[in-house]
C-alpha cells in the first residue's frame, strides 16, 4: 500500500467481507425460514414492528416487573396464615418501590440475582412461573427472619415479619450476605 486510499479501500473491502461475505449463508437461511413462516413480505414492509423481536433492547428493571413476575401461593382465604402473607406481600411492594428508587442499599437486579440466578427477565420468560412462598413460624422449629430462594424451581421465600422495618431490615441483609454464604 503506498496511499491512504488504497489503505481505505482495503479496511473497506475487509470490513464488507466480515459483515456481508462471511454471514451471507446464515443472514439467507433466516430469511428462507421468515420465508417459509409468511413473515418475509411482512418484515420487510413494516421493520419498525418486527424491531423488538429482532434486536435487543436495553430496558430498566422496574419494581413493578418483579411484583408482577413473582406469583404468590398464598393460603385458603380468612386463614390466620392468609392474614400475615398479604401483609408481607405489601411489604414486599413497598420494598419494591423504595429499592427501584435507590432508597436502599441494593438493586432490583441483585434481588433478581438472588431469586433466579439471572440479573435481567429472559426476552420470552423463564422455563417456570416464578413463584413466592412464606416462611410461617411452624411448631417448634426455628424462626426463619430471612428470606430464602430456590434459583433452580426460582422460587422465592419470604420471611413473615409484623413490622414493615423488620421486613426490609431483614430482606436487605440477606440479600446482601447471600453471595458470601458458604464461603470463608
Amino acid at each position: 500500500m503506498r496511499t491512504l486510499e488504497e489503505r481505505d479501500a482495503l479496511v473497506e473491502s475487509a470490513t464488507k467481507f466480515y459483515l456481508e461475505s462471511r454471514l451471507r449463508d446464515a443472514v439467507e437461511q433466516f430469511k428462507e425460514g421468515l420465508e417459509c413462516l409468511s413473515l418475509l413480505p411482512i418484515a420487510t414492509r413494516h421493520p419498525t414492528l418486527f424491531r423488538e423481536v429482532f434486536m435487543h433492547v436495553e430496558k430498566p428493571l422496574l419494581a413493578r416487573d418483579l411484583a408482577s413476575l413473582f406469583v404468590p401461593e398464598l393460603s385458603p382465604a380468612g386463614s390466620n396464615k392468609r392474614a400475615a402473607e398479604s401483609r408481607t406481600i405489601c411489604f414486599w411492594r413497598d420494598w419494591l418501590l423504595e429499592v427501584e428508587e435507590g432508597s436502599a442499599e441494593l438493586t432490583l437486579e441483585q434481588i433478581l440475582i438472588f431469586t433466579s440466578g439471572a440479573s435481567a427477565i429472559p426476552r420470552f420468560g423463564f422455563p417456570v412461573s416464578p413463584s413466592i412462598e412464606f416462611l410461617h413460624h411452624q411448631g417448634d422449629e426455628p424462626v426463619r427472619i430471612f428470606p430464602e430462594a430456590n434459583t433452580c424451581a426460582i422460587i422465592l421465600r419470604l420471611p413473615i415479619h409484623f413490622t414493615y422495618m423488620g421486613f426490609k431490615e431483614k430482606m436487605e441483609s440477606g440479600i446482601l450476605q447471600s453471595p458470601t454464604f458458604g464461603t470463608f
